[in-house]
């Protein structure tokens, strides 16, 4: 290894800083304790990160910097499909904010697409000891509390107790991203240039993940230790013995088809490693492909597959799994980039993942000794990462390693620097400031809090009002304040349907006529989401509009083909207007697709005739 650079190691610290920070980040007084919080500092991370990104020079070989402009144009093409997709999708808030308890949305991956380029143009061999230190950061973070969580010690009292989520809300996240965390610190182990010292306590932290990640009960995540592990490993043994490496790669080759036939429920190792996960995806998947071939060209909105996926899920999926249940994501990122954004966003994304992969291939085998193993530290980190995407959702604590990885793995690429370009002039005892590059970072920080604030507000205030709510309570002043709340929330900027919702339902007990106002609104900003015009079609139920009720009825009928307990519910409607015909034709409805579900024999017994 050459001697550090000076000029760019803050920046590169601070990368990944913000990587840790988001992260770990969460904030359990809000509606949504770890997304948002999450896609907050992202924002604000991106926007510090804005100004060197555009301002500091490169210092790259003319063949380099042509591939640090393609990959810039590249992103920037990137950039302007979500945007367009957002523009054009029926609801632009989610498009660009993201869905409720996900945050996905064009905004996310505009801060994700900062990242990657700031890596890309920044990280070399010379400083990628700090990108390593904080692997082992986040390693020790992340598998200390989930110890916490393990030993029933947590600080926070969450819904599940018992489980262990981590700082991302749910036990997949937090076994994948221990994985590939364990992966990143395991192949410091071998690495010669680092001290004995600091190569044990890589062993040790390893060791911690692993502990950590058991409990999660994650398959993707043993699937990803197994893979990485075995790539390093095998790195090592090709090393020492050629003829040794080519037979283990055939053993892992062939215990990995293994492995993945067993995932799929098929073979020997099937009992181990098959989840009823598994085969729930395979409705996302189909879902999303469905929608891409309806909308083809920018997709259904950026972030908006949880708005169509009831509209394409099929038949099959609510009588397996109930009529309720929904899916925001289709748990594979690059379906989901197709079905959300259309054949040129996802043709781009899939183009760019491609183009990292071709360049961390050219990275292995072009080097050799301690930065060829780096090489493969960081490729296989983005390898495992981008094998955790294809079976789950674009996770902000997750992804933001994988986009940093990429960018690694492009800045990686670049030519050294040379010894006259390690190191920086003395500073001089005067502060300059870079004003362009200040102002731009400034500038975007302000943006940023300017949409931040508010979105903070909105889930504060729905938080508060939700944790006032109690019909059962005579006390007064409990009900000001959920009111008081309630109206809050439902006032603020940016506020997501999913969270006016939530807001009306409860609200609804006190003031029913203010409320269906509220939802007539809501249902006019957002037509096609479902729990509105349940409530809608519940509400007028109640006040005896029957035929309002049946309005909604039907909209969600064409949101929701499949949805029998709502065929039920208008059929009874039809049944108290003395209307047989459509009576009958909702039953007919529940037996044509739903005919070996308990709500057949239900819809049998009441949709009986009124007549005779």
């Amino acid at each position: 290894m050459t001697k550090p650079i000076i000029r760019n190691n803050k920046i590169v610290s601070w990368v990944f800083n913000f990587a840790i920070l988001i992260t770990v980040v969460f904030h359990s007084k809000i509606q949504d304790p770890f997304n948002s919080p999450k896609f907050w500092v992202l924002l604000l991370s991106a926007s510090a990160l804005l100004g060197h990104l555009l301002i500091n020079k490169n210092d790259l070989s003319n063949n380099n910097k042509k591939t640090f402009n393609q990959f810039s144009a590249i992103i920037s093409v990137y950039i302007v499909l979500l945007i367009i997709s957002s523009i054009f999708s029926y609801n632009k808030n989610i498009s660009f904010l993201g869905e409720s308890f996900r945050r996905n949305g064009a905004l996310t991956y505009i801060a994700f697409a900062i990242f990657f380029l700031t890596a890309a143009k920044f990280i070399r061999y010379e400083n990628i000891k700090i990108a390593l230190n904080k692997i082992i950061i986040i390693g020790i973070l992340t598998s200390l509390y989930a110890f916490i969580q393990i030993s029933g010690n947590d600080f926070v009292e969450w819904t599940n107790q018992s489980a262990v989520i981590t700082t991302l809300g749910n036990s997949n996240f937090a076994g994948a991203s221990m994985a590939i965390f364990l992966v990143l610190i395991f192949g410091q182990i071998f690495l010669k240039f680092l001290p004995l010292y600091r190569r044990i306590f890589a062993l040790i932290v390893s060791c911690m993940l692993f502990v950590a990640i058991l409990p999660t009960n994650a398959r993707q995540a043993l699937i990803i230790l197994f893979f990485g592990i075995f790539l390093i490993l095998l790195n090592q043994i090709f090393d020492v013995n050629k003829k040794i490496g080519y037979l283990v790669s055939i053993v892992g080759i062939s215990s990995a088809v293994m492995a993945l036939l067993g995932t799929l429920q098929i073979g020997p190792l099937s009992t181990l490693l098959y989840k009823p996960s598994v085969s729930v995806r395979g409705f996302y998947w189909r879902a999303g492909v469905e929608m891409f071939k309806d909308f083809p060209l920018f997709g259904v909105g950026i972030d908006n597959y949880g708005a169509f996926f009831k509209q394409y899920r099929e038949a099959q999926y609510p009588l397996n799994y109930g009529f309720d249940i929904t899916s925001s994501a289709a748990h594979n990122v690059f379906i989901q980039n197709f079905a959300t954004g259309g054949i040129f966003l996802g043709s781009l994304y899939l183009y760019l993942q491609l183009f990292v992969a071709f360049k961390g291939i050219n990275l292995v085998r072009k080097n050799n000794g301690d930065d060829r193993l780096i090489a493969i530290i960081i490729f296989v980190g983005w390898l495992s990462f981008q094998a955790q995407s294809l079976i789950s959702i674009d996770n902000i604590g997750i992804s933001i390693w994988g986009w940093i990885l990429g960018g690694s793995i492009i800045g990686l690429s670049c030519d050294k620097s040379s010894e006259a370009d390690s190191f920086v002039k003395p500073k001089s005892k005067s502060i300059i400031i870079n004003w362009p590059r200040t102002l731009i970072s400034s500038g975007a920080v302000m943006l940023s809090l300017m949409l931040i604030l508010p979105l903070y507000q909105g889930e504060k205030y729905t938080w508060l009002a939700r944790g006032y709510f109690n019909p059962s309570s005579t006390d007064i002043k409990i009900q000001e304040m959920f009111i008081k709340y309630s109206y809050q929330s439902l006032q603020s900027n940016f506020i997501t349907t999913d969270y006016k919702n939530i807001t009306l339902s409860n609200l609804y007990s006190f003031e029913p006529n203010k409320t269906v106002e509220f939802l007539d609104q809501v249902n006019k900003g957002d037509f096609r989401n479902l729990d509105t015009l349940g409530l809608l079609a519940a509400a007028n139920e109640l006040s005896g509009n029957l035929t309002r009720a049946i309005f909604y009825r039907k909209e969600i009928a064409k949101y929701d083909p499949w949805n029998a307990p709502n065929y039920l519910s208008l059929g009874l409607i039809y049944k108290k207007l003395n209307d047989e015909t459509n009576m009958k034709l909702m039953l007919g409805k529940i037996q044509s697709f739903a005919a070996s579900d308990p709500i057949a024999d239900q819809a049998l017994e009441q949709l009986v005739s009124t007549s005779g």
